[in-house]
Order: C-alpha cells, then structure tokens, then sequence
C-alpha cells in the first residue's frame, strides 16, 4: 500500500514538472552560468593553490564544483519539504494529503521522493558538465566513503528540512529555520570556501552547523582519497546530528500537524 501511495505522489509530481519545460531549461542554464563564474574566477587565480585549499589538495574551481555538487543534493531535503508543504497548502490539498493512510515517515517520504529523484538527475548534469565541459577528474576519490558521507548528510539535512515544515505547518508565513539555511548554510559551511578563511567567532558558529562536517569530509574523500579514520572525527559528529535531529524531526511533524488540526487551521493558507 504505501509503495503505491507513494508511486502516486512521484507520478503527481513529475507530471505538474513536466509541463514547465521552459522553467527546467532556464534552470540547466542558470547552473551552467554559475559554475561558469567560479571557472572563471579559479582562473583569475591561475594555479596558485591557496593555503586554506592545500589540506584537500585541490585548486579552487574544483572545490567550489563538488561542495556546489554535493550541498545542492543534500540541500534538497533542506528545502523540500517545507516547499511541498507550502504548495500543498496553496493548492488546498493538504488536508486530503494528509488523510491518506499513509504513515508519517512513508508520507514524509513520499513528500520529498519526487525532488530527491530530480536531484538525483540534476547531480548526473552536473558531473557531465564537470567531465565534458570543465575536464575535472577526482583520480584519488575514496567513493565508498564519499557515499557514506552522502548519506549521513542527506539524512541529515531532510531532518532540518521536515523541522522547517514544522513552522509552515503551524504559522504559514515566517520559516526562521528556513532563513537560516538559505542564506547561512552555504556562506558558513565551507560550500564557497573552506571555513579556515573565516575568523575566529564566525569559525566558533561554523563549527555548529552540520554542513561544515559534512563538506569537509565529502572534500577529504573525493580529493585527497581520505579514509574512515582520516574524517572520523567529521563523520562522529555527523552521525550524533543524525541521532538527535531525525528522531525530533519526526516527532515535532506528528506534533505540528496535531496541533493544526486541533485549532482547525490545517486547510489554511
């Protein structure tokens, strides 16, 4: 039952997407463009290898890819949810979503299946681009562990994107945790540099954010083959995020979406 329920909402999905082509293409090309002014900007430094770059081996233009590659598929759990469950409140289906036998992690699942399954495409361009385009190699990548970092990371990062949908779900407008990841997540967790280049109070706030754990050690295995005991520390600290946010993530949802129903406000918008 819940394989089908959850086949529907995917099927739902890639056909409301599928009918905003033009959106997908000025999508692929925007990325492009955007890798394009980090290509340029690593060759207005030609190869001189900063010394904040010199622990992952590697020259600007392919750390800013990866940590660009990387943060935008974890991203997605941080911004789906809350997204879908805005739309589903605009759309005024919410409450029809939500009466579905489905159970709360099978619905949350079934939420974010669509994006993560998009995102899974988007990472495929994204390594072609790097290979055809830009002519990037990663000769020495650890990719067991690379995947391992992958993993803890979405998992994660869907955590804090189902406590963002906790405030949609209860306020509608006003997503302070929403704010927080857009505009802190990447400046401070080394996605566009390596955290060594901050000083020292923001460096203190960088280190309480999980992306910064979670870039450093994906870097450390895709450029300089880094092993379990190399990043353990990183990964430590990754599954300990996992360990307290997943499980109050899920049970904060349980709780929003109660206390929503309780006051009548789930239809609202």
């Amino acid at each position: 039952m819940s394989a089908r329920l959850i086949s529907a909402f995917i099927r739902r999905d890639f056909l409301a997407e599928s009918s905003y082509r033009l959106s997908f293409a000025l999508g692929a090309l925007a990325t492009l463009a955007n890798l394009a002014v980090f290509y340029y900007i690593g060759r207005l430094f030609g190869g001189t290898l900063a010394p904040e770059l010199a622990p992952f081996g590697t020259d600007y233009f392919t750390y800013v890819f990866a940590s660009l590659a990387f943060f935008g598929y974890i991203g997605t759990g941080a911004g789906s949810y809350a997204g879908r469950l805005r739309q589903e409140q605009t759309q005024g289906t919410l409450e029809a979503a939500l009466s579905t036998p489905l159970r709360t992690l099978p619905f949350l699942a079934a939420m974010s299946a669509w994006n993560f399954l998009f995102a899974t495409f988007e990472l495929l361009v994204y390594a072609l681009a790097g290979a055809f385009l830009f002519g990037l190699k990663f000769p020495a990548a650890n990719w067991p562990v690379a995947l391992l970092v992958f993993a803890l990371s979405a998992a994660c990062f869907a955590a804090l994107g189902i406590i963002s949908s906790c405030f949609v779900m209860l306020f509608k407008r006003g997503n302070p945790l929403a704010w927080v990841l857009n505009n802190f997540e990447g400046l401070l967790g080394g996605v566009y540099f390596p955290v060594a280049v901050l000083p020292g109070w923001l460096l203190a706030i960088s280190n309480l954010l999980p992306v910064t754990y979670a870039v450093r050690a994906f870097q450390l295995a895709l450029n300089r083959g880094a092993g379990l005991a190399e990043i353990k520390g990183d990964l430590l600290a990754l599954a300990a995020f996992n360990l307290v946010l997943v499980p109050a993530s899920v049970w904060l949802f349980e709780l929003s979406v109660r206390r929503a129903r309780k006051t009548g406000t789930l239809g609202e918008y």
